[in-house]
This record gives C-alpha cells, sequence and structure tokens, in this order.
C-alpha cells in the first residue's frame, strides 16, 4: 500500500492509496492503523499524520500517539513525537526526537533524528542535541546533524556543497568539533537586538557567546541615556532584572525598576522617567526569553567534564560561572540516555553534599535511594536491586504522555566511583 519497503525507508512512504483506501472504508484503515501503532511501527504513526493533515484523521488520535510516546524507540520515537508536535502546536514533542539523536541507538535511528529536527520548530534542546550529533562517530550522523544545523539557522544549503564537508566526514574530532561550534555559532545572533524604546526604557543585547556563556554585551537606556554600567554584565543579573523589579507583586514602574538597577550595580540613572508599564513589563519578558534561550543552548551543549560512561552512568558538567558558582551544569546520564531533561542545573552545595551522603552510605553497606538528589533529580526514581540491577523511572512532564521505564546492570564499585569524582568536580575551587 506504501510503495516498495525499500524506497519507502529511503524517500519515505506513499500515502495515496492509504487516503483512498480511507475514502472507500474509513473504519477498517483507521483499525489497521490503530494496529500499527500498538505494534510501535513508524509508518502507521505517519498514515495518520497525514491524514490529520487533511482533517480526517480519527479524533483520539492526539491521545492515542502520547500514550504510544513512553514506551517508543528509535525512529518510532521520532515518528511519533513529529506528528505529535504537528497536532497540538507543543514543542515539548522536539525534545523526545532530540533524544534519539544524543542516544545510543542505532546509527541509522540518530540520522533519522538528526533529519527530522531540521523540519521541527527550532528550541535549544534542537540545536544542542544536533550540535553533539556533529560529535557522532557516524559520518552520517554528523552530516545530517550539520545539515540540520544549517536548515534550523534557515539556509537550504547542504554541508556536502559546503568546503568543510571533508572536515565532517573525515576521522579528525578537532575538525568536527570546529565546524560545529561554526554552525551553532550562526545561532549567536538569533536573540541580540534592541529590545524596548531607547527614549523609555530598553536593552541591547549583543551576540550570545556560547563558548562563554555567563556574560555578554549588553546595554541598557532610560530617556534616550545609556545608563552606566558594565559592558558584559552577568547574564543571571541581567536576565532576573525583571523579576527583581516586580517582586513580589509589584508594578514595573520606575521607582521599582530603579531599585533594581542600583541594587545591581548601575549607577548614575536619572530622576525620573516615565514608563509605560505594559511596555515595561514586555521588554523584561521579552528579554528574559531572549536570555534564557541561549543560556540553554549553552547548558544543553555543555559537555566540558565528562565524569563516567553515558552508556551506563555518567556526569557531563559544565564550565564554572567565575561570578556565581553555586550553580553549575550538571546533565545525568543513565542507561544512555540523559535523566535529567528538564532541569540540568544543579545547586552545587547542597547536589554535591547528597551525592557525597550516598557514597558514604554506600561504601557503609547501606543502600540510599539512589538518584533521590534534589531538584535535578526530581524526575528520576530508581531502586537498585542487590544484584546491581537499577530499575529506574523518568516521570514525564509532557501531559498525557507516560513515564519511561528501563533496568541498567551497574556496580557498586562503579557508582562510588562515578559519584564521589562528580563530586570533587563541582567543587573544586570552592
Amino acid at each position: 500500500m506504501f510503495g516498495d519497503p525499500y524506497l519507502v525507508w529511503h524517500d519515505g512512504a506513499d500515502f495515496g492509496a492509504l487516503i483512498a483506501e480511507h475514502e472507500r472504508k474509513p473504519e477498517r484503515v483507521e483499525r489497521m492503523l490503530r494496529a500499527g501503532v500498538g505494534d510501535h511501527d513508524p509508518v502507521a504513526v505517519e498514515s495518520l499524520g497525514a491524514l490529520a493533515r487533511l482533517g480526517r484523521a480519527p479524533s483520539d488520535t492526539a491521545a492515542l500517539l502520547q500514550s504510544a510516546l513512553g514506551s517508543a524507540r528509535g525512529v518510532f520515537r521520532v515518528r511519533t513525537a513529529q506528528v505529535l508536535c504537528e497536532l497540538t502546536g507543543n514543542d515539548e514533542y522536539v525534545s523526545e526526537v532530540a533524544t534519539v539523536l544524543e542516544g545510543f541507538g542505532h546509527w541509522g535511528d540518530r540520522v533519522d533524528a538528526a533529519v527530522a529536527l531540521r523540519a521541527l520548530p527550532i528550541t535549544p534542546r534542537s540545536v544542542a542535541a544536533l550540535h553533539r550529533g556533529m560529535l557522532d562517530q557516524e559520518s552520517l550522523v554528523r552530516h545530517h546533524s550539520a545539515n540540520g544545523l544549517l536548515g534550523l539557522a534557515g539556509q537550504r544549503s547542504d554541508i556536502a556543497d559546503d568546503g568543510r564537508f571533508a572536515q565532517v566526514t573525515g576521522e579528525d574530532p578537532a575538525a568536527w568539533r570546529a565546524v560545529a561550534g561554526e554552525l551553532r555559532g550562526a545561532f549567536a545572533t538569533r536573540t541580540a537586538g534592541v529590545y524596548g524604546d531607547r527614549a523609555s526604557f530598553a536593552v541591547e543585547l549583543g551576540p550570545a557567546d556560547y563558548a562563554a556563556p555567563h556574560h555578554r554585551d549588553a546595554r541598557l537606556y532610560l530617556a534616550g541615556t545609556r545608563v552606566p554600567g558594565a559592558d558584559r554584565p552577568h547574564v543571571p543579573a541581567l536576565r532576573n532584572i525583571g523579576v527583581y523589579t516586580t517582586h513580589p507583586d509589584r508594578a514595573p514602574d520606575y521607582p521599582s525598576l530603579r531599585s533594581t538597577l542600583e541594587y545591581l550595580g548601575f549607577a548614575d540613572l536619572p530622576e525620573s522617567v516615565t514608563l509605560d508599564e505594559d511596555a515595561t513589563a514586555a521588554t523584561l519578558d521579552a528579554v528574559a526569553a531572549a536570555l534564557d534561550f541561549d543560556v540553554d543552548v549553552s547548558r544543553w551543549c555543555a559537555m566540558d567534564i565528562l565524569v563516567g560512561d553515558r552508556s551506563r552512568l555518567a556526569f557531563e558538567i559544565g564550565p564554572a560561572d567565575p561570578d556565581g558558582a553555586q550553580l553549575r551544569t550538571c546533565t545525568m546520564w543513565l542507561d544512555g540516555a540523559i535523566v535529567t531533561p528538564f532541569d540540568n542545573t544543579a545547586y552545587v552545595p547542597q547536589f554535591a553534599h547528597s551525592l557525597r551522603w550516598d557514597v558514604a552510605a554506600y561504601r557503609a553497606g547501606k543502600s540510599p535511594d539512589f538518584g533521590d538528589w534534589g531538584p535535578t533529580t526530581n524526575d528520576l526514581s530508581a531502586e537498585l536491586d542487590p544484584d546491581g540491577t537499577l530499575r529506574y523511572r523518568l516521570r514525564s512532564q509532557i501531559d498525557g504522555v507516560g513515564d519511561r521505564e528501563g533496568a541498567v546492570r551497574l556496580h557498586i564499585d562503579e557508582i562510588v566511583a562515578v559519584m564521589a569524582e562528580a563530586a570533587d568536580v563541582l567543587t573544586a575551587g570552592t
């Protein structure tokens, strides 16, 4: 019905016959597609998407696919997330596709995920996953990840037509990393620009610096005049201007804004400026959203220090913030997947203490609750059996999507070594 099997795999299915059959016998086709989803057939999911674009899919299509996503793997997971993203307009499903590219499944699944991300809404996680894909051991994954970054940056070209193609497909990881950095750099100006009105209140953001994400070129303007201050302010402080101005229930008027700016170290502020509260609130929200996007790209790309084995148990620890060492990117991996998919920023004093507490317990022959280490791991629950089998559940934050379960065999000595080293890395120099 869908064409030659090889062409279906290589070029995609032809849904013409399916659509024609649905016109004649809709109940039969829908019954067949439901069975296909139950068997984790990606073509069945694509077929539902094709019917949905014609307004002819079953009314419970989204619920059906959501119920299947929690246990989905590989290409089936990619297709299910793609169609759900299209049906619901919810870009949270992009992370489901990114997870396949980041993971340790078959290289063909990772290629499929890279191709899919190019056509999905741009998110920090998709940019970071494609950046990571450019460091993959398989050249085809690197090739399509490069194309994905080009596509999200608005370029229709293929990296094969680029002078850097030989670097991408060669055998030198340093060359892969260099090109990956260049392609990611195309997004650095995405959020640069002036937010607000310089004649009243505005923030001008320079390009993001993904290599040094804790500071950023920025200028503030009040009543047409630039406010004296650092040329590269601390990003968390800049991002929190809106938080401090309106907390707890203050209006975003000039007295509130002025007290915030003075608290953050800005000087020589005008005595009085007339601000429109709605416009000021919109400016503050837009600045926060812009900064959040680039901070999130940086934290999902943070692979500075790897402790452990990502296919088993590991932590990827990002660079320390010289002006705010208490928070640090710490992405946890378990069984070949990221298990801190919503919050990979650790409060270092608490997180390191929790790791060391459990290390001491394991060494004393006790069995602490694995992964009970505070907000960073709130979405993970796990139980370690005496034989070293770690049974885990990763809670979903997408409505209607079930939790993801799995098991991985680990050794106590391995767990202790990884946790102890991660705690030491996080607290080094503090």
